[in-house]
């Protein structure tokens, strides 16, 4: 009796830990804890910095206040464009 109890612990040793447990409980899998939009950052030649999204957003802001045509999204050449307006119209 023991001796089958042992192979039914270890036939079924593992698979537990990585299925579903039941309607009520989501999904057992482990995502990775960054993500490309956790860690997306662009440096700048101009000001020699690296710029996250939500600087980029403070700039491009900035940039839309002074006069500034609407851009697509957060790129280097916007940053650049970005950075390069806000700096001739600040002086």
């Amino acid at each position: 009796m023991i001796k089958n109890f042992k192979k039914f612990l270890e036939s079924i040793s593992g698979w537990e830990l990585t299925q579903p447990v039941g309607p009520n409980y989501g999904e057992n899998s482990f995502p990775p804890t960054l993500s490309v939009s956790d860690t997306q950052a662009i440096y700048s030649t101009i000001t020699d910095k690296f710029y996250t999204f939500d600087e980029y957003d403070n700039e491009y802001n900035n940039y839309l206040k002074n006069g500034g045509d609407p851009l697509n999204g957060f790129s280097r050449d916007n940053l650049d464009l970005v950075l390069t307006f806000n700096s001739e119209h600040n002086t």
